[in-house]
């Protein structure tokens, strides 16, 4: 003798309980084999791309530290020639007021002359001025090298954004437009880090 069968609670159902048939859903997710590749290739370039603007932001912020401690190394400089040249201001006005007075200059035993400090300020002033001009040099060197990286990575950065717009479309225009882009960022990259030894090694 069978068991009798149960009543179900009620024959309404529910709303909200019914479970979807997931077992006709494509397993690819209904991308084709071309699709796939296209995707793969879009994040291959994202990748790239993205690698490319972490470099350039990177070597473009240190380039700036540069360029900011050369310039107080400059500032520094200049400030000390002027202090040399007040001290020799102020001795070669002692030296034509002692030569107006008629009287010679008095030096201090085992000191050097008037004349011969006066000369000694003028040779550092000099070494002062060509090492204030060096580190001025390398200062604009390096705000160069700076400003052609920034835009390095803000290209880069453009690129990525019209990659994220091609996946989002599936437009292969975007991904055209996002290569040419990057291939600027790429070559802004490799002249920024590069031209400037070319530079150098061509004036040798």
């Amino acid at each position: 003798m069978t068991a009798p069968r149960e009543k179900p609670i009620t024959d309404r159902k529910i709303p909200g309980t019914d479970v979807p048939d997931v077992s006709s859903v494509p397993e690819s997710g209904g991308e084709s084999d071309s699709q796939k590749r296209w995707l793969s290739r879009v994040g291959v370039t994202t990748a790239v791309l993205a690698a490319c603007a972490s470099v350039a932001t990177m070597f473009s912020a240190s380039y700036l530290n540069k360029a900011m401690l050369e310039q107080i190394v400059t500032s520094d400089s200049w400030n000390y020639y002027q202090a040399k040249g007040v001290k020799l201001a102020v001795l070669e006005s002692r030296m034509e007021l002692l030569s107006a007075l008629g009287k010679p200059p008095v030096a201090a035993p085992g000191s050097e002359s008037d004349s011969a400090r006066a000369e000694r300020y003028r040779n550092e002033q000099n070494e002062i001025k060509a090492e204030a001009e060096k580190h001025r040099q390398l200062a604009s060197e390096y705000q160069t090298r700076h400003s052609r990286l920034a835009l390095a990575s803000t290209s880069s950065q453009i690129a990525i954004a019209m990659a994220a717009v091609a996946l989002l479309t599936r437009k292969n225009s975007f991904w055209l437009l996002s290569v040419l882009v990057g291939l600027v960022g790429i070559g802004l990259l490799v002249f920024g880090l590069f031209a400037p030894i070319a530079a150098q090694v061509m004036t040798k």
